[in-house]
């Protein structure tokens, strides 16, 4: 379920921070924990000496209280928004339908599930790079102005990079060392944008916005161990880093959304006096 759902407009973001604020969604100690995540490094230490198959306590409180969460939010958020689900009903019901129908006919005519698997790896590793990409973008309006250069570069550079992890670690398991050898020598030339971002976040970061710093720098540090790890082919830490990455990703989620919610009461208080 992608984040755009729940985006605030451009006026609730200029509207949100307030001096005390400035450079953070709701608060510095709130965005480090909530969507800066950088406890992250814990969900990686929990699960270290457990193998492949991960500590099963975190994969059970992850799969049943964050990430199975975050993904039905949406469809609550959408469909008991009346002033949202009116603007765009049909839209919502004809997507709806045709997602029941794909689904139905791959497993009537295949009677199998391996395509729809395929695909949705794909979509969730292109639904994680938009959403960090686009929560990133949001800090970077936060009442700190950043020159329009090279916007589109750092925008398809940093989906980019974020997409290429996640496919990379499908071949994590490969064993046809031919390919891996052409994959390894692109992990280094990959590794050339995540550098770039950062001297460039850290040269913006000079004018203020403290919080898209240590965004960025958290979510950079995890791509880039995450990469690390497939290209040693540590297995054990790539599910641990994926592990940490998943539940990145919808604590985020969760935290933007409450904020857009809170941005959005604010402004119809305001509108109404």
């Amino acid at each position: 379920m992608a984040i755009t759902s729940a985006e605030p407009t451009s006026s609730e973001v200029l509207a949100g921070p307030t001096p005390l604020s400035r450079g953070w969604l709701v608060s510095p100690w709130f965005d480090v924990l909530f969507i800066a995540n950088v406890a992250w490094p814990l969900v990686v230490l929990l699960q270290q000496g457990e193998g492949f198959s991960g500590r099963s306590g975190v994969q059970f409180w992850q799969i049943y209280f964050v990430t199975t969460p975050h993904r039905w939010i949406t469809l609550l958020l959408v469909f008991l928004d009346s002033e949202r689900f009116n603007e765009r009903r049909a839209t919502f019901l004809w997507l709806a339908a045709c997602v029941v129908a794909l689904c139905l006919g791959v497993r009537l005519t295949t009677g199998a599930l391996t395509c729809l698997l395929a695909i949705d790896y794909v979509w969730n590793a292109w639904h994680f790079a938009a959403q960090h990409h686009g929560i990133y973008r949001i800090y970077c309006r936060l009442g700190v102005r950043t020159p329009a250069a090279g916007l589109t570069c750092e925008k398809w550079g940093m989906r980019g990079f974020l997409l290429y992890v996640a496919l990379r670690i499908v071949s994590a398991t490969w064993s046809e060392m031919t390919r891996e050898v052409w994959l390894c020598r692109g992990d280094w030339i990959m590794m050339t944008i995540p550098v770039w971002l950062m001297i460039r976040g850290t040269m913006q970061a000079r004018a203020g916005g403290l919080g898209r710093l240590v965004y960025l720098t958290s979510i950079i540090v995890l791509y880039s161990s995450l990469l690390w790890a497939v290209h040693t082919r540590r297995l054990g830490l790539v599910l641990s880093l994926a592990t940490a990455s998943a539940l990145f990703h919808a604590i985020e989620y969760l935290s933007v959304v409450s904020w857009s919610v809170r941005q959005r009461h604010a402004a119809l208080r305001s509108r109404m006096g």
